[in-house]
């Protein structure tokens, strides 16, 4: 990819600071003035993480656990670890809903999930799950505020599910400089439905004009919320992310 691509170009990222760097490193290695504007932060879970340690303390009842993000797999291995207890989920088969989680999985547990449906999505992964045998429990830590799409899914389908808050997601304030600077911006990038969110309460709704999204659960909170998506990545990768971008601005 030729390193001109994005000159002239800025992009504005509105993901975790802790997870922005290859996204930012990626667009300014082929010219993007990047504008890091985070629309979320990861804190704890406001019932202080009792319910997470009493299901990790009592891990052998489940036969999965489902990631549907990064995010639940980093806070809910670190919860894990303090308690001691990561050697449990050697007996555990484990789901994944895209590239990205599945990355996480590898460099936590050091194996690749079970189970990664063809299309990203809480639905998409609940879709692609087997019928559940007798006794089948299956852990979701999520963000106590996360979408309920792979929670009723997998009910549906007749397993034995537990939703479990691991994280929750706030919105860190911005400067008055970074929101000139995005307001001004050609492109904006979201990675997931309450980076959209947390971004138009940050702007009070005022963004750059281009949309990018990572996937579709993420396209269709953008439409949600009044914004139309110029582009959607066809995988939730950094690369196909960069892809996206590109595909809709104009050359300098």
């Amino acid at each position: 990819m030729r390193n001109d691509l994005l000159k002239g170009k800025s992009i504005v990222v509105t993901r975790a600071s802790h997870q922005s760097a290859d996204l930012i490193e990626s667009l300014e290695v082929i010219g993007a003035d990047v504008v890091p504007a985070p629309a979320i932060a990861i804190v704890p879970p406001l019932d202080g993480g009792q319910p997470l340690d009493d299901a990790l303390l009592r891990l052998e009842r489940f036969s999965w656990v489902a990631f549907t993000s990064a995010n639940a797999v980093a806070a809910m291995t670190a919860r894990a670890e303090r308690r001691g207890v990561r050697k449990k989920f050697s007996g555990l088969r484990i789901a994944a809903v895209g590239p990205a989680t599945a990355s996480r999985v590898v460099a936590e547990f050091g194996r690749e999930p079970d189970l990664v449906p063809v299309r990203t999505s809480g639905q998409g992964l609940a879709e692609a799950f087997p019928s559940p045998t007798a006794d089948d429990r299956i852990l979701i830590p999520a963000a106590s505020e996360a979408r309920t799409e792979l929670r009723d899914g997998l009910a549906s389908k007749g397993w034995d599910v537990h939703q479990i808050a691991a994280y929750r997601t706030v919105h860190p304030t911005l400067s008055q400089d970074l929101l000139s600077r995005v307001a001004a911006a050609d492109v904006v990038t979201f990675t997931s439905p309450s980076a959209v969110i947390g971004h138009l309460k940050q702007t009070a709704g005022v963004t750059a004009p281009l949309v990018v999204a990572i996937g579709d659960t993420t396209a269709q909170e953008c439409i949600t919320q009044g914004l139309k998506p110029q582009a959607i990545a066809a995988t939730q990768s950094v690369e196909s992310l960069v892809d996206a971008v590109v595909s809709i601005v104009e050359p300098a």
